[in-house]
């Protein structure tokens, strides 16, 4: 049976927070998680949560939602660009979830409303011990890399295989500013402190996206409220994580995270883009982290996907993150056609400009 909830409602709640507990979850697809993002960020989305019920209980929740904002109307995954990885919910012993996806989504593409187009982005290979079934049934893209730094039962040090040049330039720069005042690596904990921080974060990141002739999606609101919102304890297994690199108490680098299942998720790195920006505070607050992370038992730091050169210096593993799309109208069809295209054009100006 296919069930679908308009509504975060109390039901869903119930639902999504006991299947959240026998599930292989990124905190991505957490439900304070999500609710946070549609009262804020994504208030313009209509909510198509799909339940999939065999024997009598929910095996597993597609996240889905069509923004009401946009002419064309993209079944999409819930969360936006504040969703680094996207995957449907599935409980772990489900087994038949996995081997007859093709039937339980033939009856979930019945039960939903009509939409022009299927967009599923960001979309992580496996989900557990299984491949993503929606990587199996539709043709799909590799549309980044996601990086992981894995710390080993053999290394005693957070830097181990990093070159010399690297750790040589941050001890310099270290030593440059502690020569200006006393630099402090600090871990955040009271709700007083977070509103002053996120402040800060959204200045930094905000003057960041104008030097780089960025989309500044934190001049909304409602992007900021996504923030100023999260609650610090998001799931029983995943919580906030701030941090700030200070000179005499002035903050000239911060750091907003997670940690989950004792993984650290690295997200939304700022730092002070004029005076200090020569001393790299953005690579020395990054580096106070990955010291942090292996000294607290953190199996693993996850810089999410993104081509970054520094992802690629402290990364020891990595995997493909993945797009799905598929017309399902003939406005589909044309917005496919002008995508790709899109693709092939900017793909075209990327090999003229190297």
């Amino acid at each position: 049976m296919i069930k679908i909830h308009n509504t975060f409602s109390k039901e869903i709640k119930d639902i999504w927070l006991d299947l959240e507990q026998e599930s292989d979850i990124t905190p991505f697809q957490s439900y304070k998680w999500l609710l946070n993002w549609h009262q804020t960020a994504g208030k313009n989305y209509d909510l198509f949560i799909t339940c999939v019920v065999l024997d009598g209980q929910v095996q597993a929740i597609f996240p889905f939602g069509i923004d009401s904002s946009k002419f064309i109307k993209k079944l999409e995954w819930l969360g936006g660009s504040h969703n680094d990885y996207m995957a449907p919910v599935i409980r772990t012993s489900a087994q038949a979830i996995f081997n007859d996806f093709h039937n339980i989504w033939s009856q979930v593409l019945c039960e939903l409303p009509k939409f022009d187009f299927l967009f599923l982005a960001k979309q992580i290979p496996t989900i557990g011990d299984h491949k993503n079934p929606f990587l199996q049934i539709y043709t799909s893209q590799q549309a980044m890399t996601s990086y992981q730094k894995k710390f080993t039962s053999e290394s005693d040090n957070y830097y181990a295989g990093i070159s010399k040049k690297v750790l040589a330039d941050s001890q310099r720069q270290r030593k440059r500013l502690s020569e200006l005042g006393v630099l402090e690596f600090n871990i955040l904990d009271s709700n007083q402190t977070k509103n002053y921080f996120l402040e800060t974060m959204f200045l930094f990141k905000r003057l960041r996206y104008r030097q780089m002739g960025m989309d500044d999606h934190l001049r909304s609101k409602n992007h900021q409220d996504f923030y100023l919102n999260m609650p610090e304890q998001i799931s029983s297994s995943a919580k906030t994580h701030l941090s700030t690199l200070t000179l005499n108490k002035e903050i000239i680098a911060l750091h907003w995270g997670l940690i989950s299942n004792n993984k650290f998720y690295y997200l939304m790195p700022a730092h002070e883009g004029t005076k200090w920006a020569k001393f790299s505070p953005g690579k020395l607050l990054l580096e106070e982290l990955l010291q942090w992370s292996h000294q607290h038992k953190v199996s693993s730091f996850d810089f999410t996907g993104g081509e970054e050169p520094y992802k690629k210096i402290w990364s020891n593993q990595s995997f493909g993150i993945y797009q799905t799309t598929r017309s399902f109208s003939l406005l589909g069809r044309a917005y496919l056609f002008l995508m790709t295209c899109g693709r092939a054009i900017k793909k075209i100006l990327s090999n003229i400009l190297k």
